[in-house]
């Protein structure tokens, strides 16, 4: 499993820095994200990584042999 890269190795400008902090405040509906390329390469993603699936008790009758074989093959 490739681990992601954390943060950004190059400093941010002044310039950059000052539009960021314009926009920090700034209602989310006045964001204008139009120009923003939809993300749609997965090529690195891990898939389950964040899944859990639910468990439930269930009462299940199995005749012995069959809970044997399955024992057996643990």
């Amino acid at each position: 499993m490739k681990k992601m890269k954390r943060g950004n190795r190059k400093p941010l400008t002044p310039k950059l820095r000052a539009a960021l902090k314009v926009v920090a405040v700034m209602p989310e509906n006045e964001i204008d994200t139009s120009e923003m390329p939809p993300i749609t390469d997965w090529s690195h993603g891990v898939r389950g990584q964040f899944y859990l699936p639910i468990k439930r008790p269930l009462p299940l009758s199995v005749d012995a042999d069959i809970f044997d074989r399955t024992q057996r093959q643990r």
